[in-house]
């Protein structure tokens, strides 16, 4: 299975790789995330047999995949179950019954392995571990038919939240800005599968692990909408571009549902593994203010 890669060589730009067991392997490509994305399978199948010699994972800094996203687009209350925990936990009044969504801002974006501070203050910093899909090609007025024609590929967002302003905002009107944007908040990666390696993306299972502790596994085939379903939906009035990433919502479980909430936060020293079952392993490690 082809996972592409964007990765640094130490005290070299960026560049487009195959992520493997332990190692990467360089592709002989000026190409980028998204263009490589765009192409054919076959062309893109070649260009990856013909990748380089494998690097050390610890030779390399992996990047987010797409380094320079038009947009970091997420769809919220796209669970059943998670929107009833939201609602107990007073974080949704309404019952939408269309997709909704908000915007993660590009400086809160990070790669594999990235040290996300807890900002000072912020006590319950909580893990949303997400399907997100990026677009190849641009989707402007697309429908159901054609949609999944639009996907590059398929990756992990992990939307880190402050709970506590989260509330705060729900209750002032100011929807998800401030306690989804903090730094480092939109861990992404570590890798983009290419579409038409995954027979079934609602087939999947996402997972989080916090210090080697399996935090949930939920499978997919819970979104209530899927990726056809959020394009058409967008794009009516919304462009989608191509390298958007578009994160699916958040599946049930994160630390806000469970009533011993304040001792699964993250904090300091944490790490926090969201996956993809079988697929993806993104890594954050959770630290203090002023540590790198």
């Amino acid at each position: 299975m082809l996972k592409l890669v964007t990765f640094a060589p130490a005290g070299a730009p960026p560049r487009l790789g195959l992520l493997r067991d332990g190692a990467v392997a360089p592709l002989d490509t000026a190409l980028d995330m998204t263009a490589a994305l765009a192409l054919p399978e076959a062309e893109l199948r070649a260009l990856a047999a013909a990748a380089g010699p494998e690097l050390p994972r610890d030779a390399v800094r992996i990047l987010p995949p797409v380094l320079h996203p038009p947009k970091i687009f997420c769809v919220g209350k796209n669970s059943r179950v998670h929107r009833e925990e939201l609602v107990k936990q007073d974080m949704l009044r309404e019952d939408p019954q269309e997709p909704t969504g908000f915007v993660k801002l590009h400086a809160t974006m990070v790669g594999e392995d990235a040290a996300v501070e807890r900002p000072e203050g912020i006590t319950t910093l909580d893990y949303e571990p997400e399907l997100a899909f990026v677009i190849a090609r641009r989707a402007h007025r697309v429908g159901h038919a054609d949609a999944l024609s639009h996907v590059g590929g398929i990756t992990i967002l992990n939307d880190l939240t402050a709970r506590e302003i989260q509330k705060q905002e729900v209750i002032s009107g100011t929807r998800f800005w401030t306690a989804k944007n903090m730094p480092g908040f939109c861990p992404v990666g570590p890798a983009v599968v290419p579409i038409w390696e995954v027979p079934d993306p609602y087939d999947l299972w996402l997972t989080c692990d916090v210090n080697g502790e399996r935090r949930l596994r939920v499978s997919t085939a819970e979104h209530i909408f899927r990726i056809a379903d959020i394009i058409a939906h967008f794009s009516r009035w919304m462009p989608l571009e191509a390298g958007d990433v578009i994160a699916t919502g958040a599946p049930r479980g994160t630390a806000i549902s469970h009533p011993n909430a304040a001792e699964l936060y993250l904090r300091p020293g944490d790490t926090c593994v969201a996956g993809i079952e079988g697929l993806l392993q993104l890594t954050t490690r959770i630290v203090a203010p002023g540590v790198n």
